[in-house]
């Protein structure tokens, strides 16, 4: 690669406004996931031109960095050259109870993604083997591997104690203590044997909090806030081991006598809602799942349901989301991005589309999302198709996992076990990666299509090779993929490139007509006469301010030349209201034609050459 990792980690401390600006980070298969101090001190458009970063979300209230399969070594990096401090001060920026919610969640559990995943194959592996007669279960080694593949969650509450306490800012080793507690083996063993906890004179039933999830979340969440406030009465002196003794002696009979009650409470309630859910319809279960669940990747809001997941394998040993979503759901996007490979004469994308692929088979979509499918638009929506159509499939043929896994080709010896039908997840995979792809190879992508050009499209036997698009305003140019707004760095709505104006005037870039001015006057479509249909949205997010400080000079219909004035705007008012007045260009029917070449200077005028639509 043209830069090492170590230069890529200095890049992105620095653009995501130096390590001082940094209140935490973790980092998940394919995302460096940053919690930020102000993040409107973040360079989010410089941060996408890094080489190595593939794009930029901003979800749950993290700022999400997307890598690929690097992202553990930039992370190591990262690390290595900044002192990240996990405290917060009152300049810190304070999501919403939805977006800490998703934070929190995403925090405690992608540091142990990789070991659940480990842990899953290795018992599913031990389960494939015993299944074809290679493994004896009674044998020493099988023996060896159920206690490897199983320790980790059967002790699961420990790690989900320690990485939660670090979220909260807790003591983790003392939350490690409240865990301890709950899967003591004496205590297991009681609750083995029917036996009850009487305190206070009353007996509190004892409950197997091996494997569980939620008691042990709900304790540490509680310990955040008695541990902090022994630490502010007690003296100094004696702070350092009374605040960690009072806490403990007060949390761990509260967890037993409620808090593990009633988190083993919510659990079940969760286990029987999607169980309900899937014996109700399990086609209609699959085809919801299976279509959303890449959707809920492109946000980060996925990692909400894992929990949800790891407590169905805890509750009833197996789960049948995991097989729906990380089968057909991630085939469908992997068929599409091989379609788009099989498809296109570019070499460069073909490249992409293969290595992006490769890693979708083992279960990461991000660089298929990113790189492929959502950038193209129609590939990312057969894929979704794809996936509910697999997804139905899988969620009818009732295939359960019984390990967490990321899926595709790794989640065969996950799903191998009593009751689950492992041949519907082969086959709603198969499914969904071969209609993707022939959705995709048909209809979802051309290098340039001819046949499907918009009647305004001006068609003469000598027309040119080129189009050529007038800059609309004045200012520094930006790639669109740059853009903060996923709806625009996507190329969702096509291809383009942005403008960061130097004055507040917007001035039509070819002849046509105006097809439409929205009401708030913050965004223009015009027709060319030429075919294309181009979209100026002044600014990010100006929606919001409802027409203020926009004034429109055309209305839809009207004739425009180059030149022509279309709006005018006040920059410094729009600023002063906190939205960002850089401006997307966008070619709405670009996959009409076989390529956009932007200027390559950094700064244009108005009226200058500012790209070129490549018609054949």
């Amino acid at each position: 690669m043209a830069k090492n990792f170590s230069t890529i980690a200095a890049e992105i401390i620095s653009a995501v406004g130096g390590e001082q600006n940094i209140h935490s980070l973790v980092h998940c298969a394919t995302r460096l996931r940053f919690v930020l101090k102000d993040p409107q001190k973040a360079d989010k458009t410089g941060i996408t031109h890094i080489s190595g970063v593939i794009s930029l979300v901003e979800s749950g209230g993290q700022f999400q960095v997307v890598i690929g399969n690097n992202v553990a070594k930039v992370y190591a990096e990262i690390l290595n050259i900044a002192d990240i401090k996990t405290d917060c001060d009152s300049t810190c920026a304070q999501p919403n109870r939805l977006n800490r919610a998703i934070d929190f969640i995403s925090s405690v559990f992608t540091p142990l993604i990789g070991i659940m995943v480990a842990s899953g194959l290795v018992k599913g592996t031990t389960a494939t083997l015993s299944l074809i007669g290679l493994l004896d279960m009674q044998s020493g080694a099988a023996k060896l591997l159920n206690t490897t593949g199983d320790a980790f969650f059967y002790f699961l509450p420990l790690a989900l104690a320690f990485t939660a306490a670090t979220k909260l800012k807790a003591n983790p080793f003392l939350a490690l203590g409240i865990a301890a507690s709950l899967v003591y083996p004496g205590m297991v063993e009681a609750t083995a044997g029917g036996q009850t906890l009487k305190l206070l004179g009353i007996n509190f039933p004892l409950m197997n909090y091996t494997y569980s999830v939620i008691p042990v979340l709900i304790a540490v969440f509680l310990q955040s806030y008695v541990q902090r406030f022994f630490e502010n009465i007690l003296h100094e002196a004696i702070r350092s081991f009374l605040a960690p003794t009072f806490t403990l002696l007060l949390i761990v009979p509260l967890s037993f006598m409620l808090i593990g009650p009633l988190g083993a409470g919510i659990g079940y309630a969760l286990a029987f809602s999607v169980d309900w859910m899937y014996v109700t319809s399990p086609l209609l279960t699959g085809l919801i799942m299976g279509g959303i669940w890449q959707i809920l990747v492109i946000f980060g809001i996925h990692w909400s349901i894992v929990p949800i997941m790891i407590n169905n394998l805890a509750i009833s040993g197996y789960d049948i989301l995991i097989p729906i979503v990380t089968g057909a759901g991630v085939l469908g996007q992997v068929g599409a991005a091989m379609g788009v490979f099989a498809r296109t004469r570019r070499n460069e994308l073909k490249t992409t589309a293969a290595s992006a692929s490769l890693s979708g088979l083992f279960g990461i979509t991000e660089p298929i999302i990113y790189g492929i499918t959502l950038r193209f638009k129609k590939p990312f929506i057969f894929g979704c198709i794809a996936g509910a159509v697999g997804g139905g499939i899988i969620g009818v043929g009732a295939t359960k996992a019984f390990a967490f896994s990321f899926g595709g080709l790794l989640g065969f010896p996950t799903m191998i076990g009593n009751d689950s039908n492992v041949w519907a997840y082969a086959l709603g995979m198969g499914v969904a990666f071969v209609l993707s792809f022939m959705l995709t190879y048909l209809f979802g992508y051309r290098d340039d299509e001819k046949n499907n050009l918009t009647e305004n499209k001006i068609q003469r036997e000598n027309s040119p090779l080129y189009y050529t698009l007038a800059s609309p305003l004045s200012g520094k140019i930006y790639p669109l993929r740059s853009l903060s707004d996923p709806m625009f760095s996507s190329q969702a709505l096509g291809k383009g490139i942005a403008i960061l104006p130097d004055e507040g005037e917007l001035r039509s870039p070819v002849k046509g007509v105006v097809s439409s001015v929205f009401g708030t006057g913050h965004a223009i479509n015009i027709i060319a006469d030429e075919g294309m249909e181009i979209l100026i949205h002044i600014g990010i997010d100006t929606v919001q301010l409802n027409g203020k400080h926009f004034e429109s000079f055309v209305k839809s219909g009207d004739p425009v030349e180059i030149g022509t004035l279309l709006a005018k705007f006040d920059q410094e008012a729009i600023k002063r209201a906190g939205f960002s007045l850089i401006t997307p260009l966008i070619i709405t029917n670009s996959e009409d034609y076989l390529d956009l070449i932007a200027t390559d200077k950094t700064h244009i005028e108005q009226g200058q050459p500012l790209m070129k639509i490549i018609v054949n």
